[in-house]
């Protein structure tokens, strides 16, 4: 598992972000309402992902409730909601670690890796300079 490190110049904080799928993040739509998010300080990104789970399972339980819903429908909004949220877990899981990077890179931390090939090969593959 490739990380890069980054650290913060007043507090010394050091956060890591993955070069590659990174599997917290997909994980964050699907199990974990954003906690992924939350914990490397992407709050705003953490709230969509926890907003839109609760919206899931607050309306599937609308819909389980209903008595107007045939199963078919219910199954079918159900299946709908999920391959909305493996698409998103996909495009979220590939490109965490740059949207982490982002993050970092926007708050002042600075890289901090001795990987120098690993380092030139994020900033290839994110198309970004830290």
């Amino acid at each position: 598992m490739k990380k890069i490190t980054f650290k913060n110049p007043q507090g010394g904080t050091i956060y890591l972000a993955k070069v590659g799928f990174d599997w917290g993040a997909f994980w964050a739509m699907f199990a974990f309402g954003g906690l992924p998010f939350f914990l490397r300080r992407m709050n705003v990104l953490g709230a969509y992902c926890l907003g839109w789970y609760l919206i899931m399972a607050l309306s599937m339980g609308f819909v389980d409730i209903n008595s107007d819903f045939s199963s078919l429908e219910k199954s079918s909004t159900a299946i709908c909601y999920l391959l909305i949220i493996f698409f998103i877990s996909l495009y979220l899981g590939s490109r965490g670690g740059k949207l982490t990077a982002r993050h970092y890179v926007e708050e002042g931390y600075t890289c901090v890796s001795k990987d120098d090939a690993l380092v030139a090969r994020a900033k290839a593959k994110w198309g970004m300079e830290f």
